[in-house]
């Protein structure tokens, strides 16, 4: 709270007063602010320094970086092409295009691997395949609630990067049934079948199915590719979303953005 209001009149008035045609998106003390080319977002970082330095603030000098938004038609050699903003890691990613029917590369936002492994983490601490005594819809109800949250925030962009934890959690199920079930218990095949079977009968059991139950089709993975280019590195026929801003602009295509992450002596990073 104490960042949003510092950092609306150190960064969002003043970005909007002086660079008005360059987009920019806020959370709490993270920013990405686009930028056409390399040299605009050098002039960009080294005005906003002097900003943040007039209200008491200054750059974090190593979560500060210019990224270059590689892509197929950007393909140019730079040393920083990805970066990480509320939980989403963006960098080139492959994408398919139905309409001329090849493959892509597009500069696209997934679950971040540090996301994942926290996510990962506490699918593990759950110990479902020690929890035999429960049957599997007070299983399910239990941890549907955290996979819910999870999969709906994390699954708005590349669905299939979300695919790593759902095996996980069919691995613990299988475990599970091994342990509760003696005639399953040396086959992995006969637990993964019986699981299947669940699956079959009742896909709305465990929430991770309905997200993680095949892969994306080519007009999701067209959509999640024009969104992502119109949120991060734009295009000529659209628009940027509004952002902390009141109305979004027409932008032309960037090289780069500027990644930005504030430092102060009573805002915690």
């Amino acid at each position: 709270m104490l960042a949003n209001l510092f950092l609306h009149y150190g960064l969002d008035a003043w970005m909007a007063r002086e660079f008005p045609a360059v987009p920019f998106e806020r959370f709490a003390d993270d920013a990405v602010i686009h930028c056409v080319s390399e040299s605009q977002a050098r002039f960009v970082r080294d005005a906003l320094a002097r900003r943040l330095v007039t209200v008491g603030l200054e750059l974090h000098p190593d979560k500060t970086r210019i990224v270059y938004c590689k892509d197929s038609r950007r393909r140019g050699t730079y040393e920083e092409i990805s970066f990480t903003f509320c939980g989403y890691t963006f960098r080139p990613r492959r994408a398919y295009n139905k309409r001329a029917g090849e493959v892509f590369t597009g500069f696209l936002p997934a679950v971040s691997p540090e996301k994942l492994t926290m996510m990962s983490r506490r699918v593990a601490s759950w110990r479902l395949h020690r929890r035999t005594t429960q049957d599997l819809d007070d299983l399910a109800a239990g941890i549907n609630l955290v996979l819910r949250g999870w999969l709906a925030y994390f699954t708005a962009f590349y669905p299939t990067a979300v695919i790593p934890l759902c095996q996980r959690l069919d691995h613990y199920l299988e475990r599970r049934a091994r342990w509760k079930y003696k005639r399953l218990a040396r086959s992995p095949r006969r637990a993964r079948a019986w699981l299947q079977g669940i699956r079959t009968r009742n896909p709305e059991l465990f929430v991770h199915w309905r997200y993680c139950g095949a892969a994306p089709s080519s007009q999701t993975a067209r959509a999640v590719s024009r969104e992502a280019h119109v949120r991060i590195c734009g295009g000529r026929l659209v628009r940027s979303p509004p952002a902390t801003r009141q109305k979004p602009m027409a932008i032309d295509t960037p090289q780069a953005a500027i990644r930005i992450n504030s430092d102060t002596a009573v805002l915690l990073v």
